[in-house]
């Protein structure tokens, strides 16, 4: 019978490539280790590593077997934080990945209150636009703006918003009165670079405006609005974030905001886990607490 202690030494010779490494991070020699490998091998029947000079690589048996050796850590990890760490007794370190607006405008700003909830668990944010090609390694929680694209992760709809026209005082007053898209024909957006976006999430602008021209590109959403504050031309932002905005006035006479809205995935093999499931919810606290955006 496959032993966890087996799968444990395994993961780790996965993960490592080299018997020494894993031996030195679990604190076994590596004759040890190569021993435990060799009797999960017979227990299994299969081959599980390629011994080459560069490493130890996983076979396509071995590449079987990680899911499920994955599985086991994250069922040991989730018995050990349910029975032994909640609320501010949490440890360890939760990575997530949230969308310019909502990891810029939410989420940094609520740092502080995360922080204070969970003083011990370290936490990592990392801001990303486009997420179809992010594996669930990378991850223990992602807000995306796209529908999850994967079936490895357990997700549902955070929150709903809409996104509007924002312009400067200074440059509507100098503007005809609008009240159609065609009243905007020749006039300078401010929109995201191609590549920062996924396709779809690209496209909003020129459903709301079909012959948006942008003059103005750039990445983030701080640098639409600065451009926008400086009267560049009309920005196309989430509404909860331009009507906070100082300096910057929504367009109510356009009729064509465009719907949107967040996810939240997280991986399946994570989703038990105590850390993991506290900072769920305490994102979907924030999102609950901020004006504008809709459950």
């Amino acid at each position: 019978m496959i032993s966890a202690d087996d799968l444990g030494i395994f993961l780790e010779v996965a993960r490592r490539g080299r018997l020494v490494e894993a031996g030195r991070q679990l604190g076994l020699d590596h004759t040890t280790v190569g021993r435990h490998i060799a009797r999960l091998e017979r227990e299994t029947e299969q081959r599980l590593f390629h011994r080459e000079p560069s490493g130890w690589r996983l076979t396509p048996a071995g590449t079987r077997l990680l899911g499920h050796a994955e599985s086991v850590e994250a069922a040991v990890r989730a018995a050990h934080e349910d029975c032994l760490r909640t609320g501010k007794h949490l440890t360890g370190s939760v990575r997530m990945i949230a969308p310019d607006g909502f990891g810029n405008f939410l989420l940094s700003p609520g740092i502080g209150a995360l922080h204070a909830a969970f003083p011990a668990l370290g936490m990592e944010l990392v801001v990303a636009n486009v997420h179809t090609s992010l594996g669930t390694r990378e991850f223990d929680l992602a807000v995306t703006i796209e529908a999850p694209p994967t079936r490895a992760v357990d997700a549902h709809r955070l929150a709903d918003y809409e996104l509007c026209l924002y312009a400067a005082p200074s440059f509507l007053t100098a503007h005809p009165p609008i009240t159609t898209a065609a009243d905007l024909d020749g006039d300078p957006f401010i929109w995201y670079v191609e590549d920062a976006l996924c396709a779809p999430t690209l496209e909003t602008l020129f459903q709301a405006v079909p012959t948006a021209r942008p003059a103005y590109r750039t990445n983030t959403i701080a640098g639409q609005i600065s451009a926008a504050q400086q009267g560049l031309g009309f920005a196309f932002l989430p509404g909860w974030i331009g009507d906070a905005t100082p300096g910057l006035v929504r367009l109510d006479a356009f009729p064509h905001a465009v719907a949107h809205s967040y996810w939240l995935m997280v991986p399946r093999q994570l989703a038990r886990l105590a850390r993991v499931r506290a900072m769920a919810g305490a994102i979907e606290a924030l999102a609950a607490d901020r004006q504008g955006l809709r459950r």
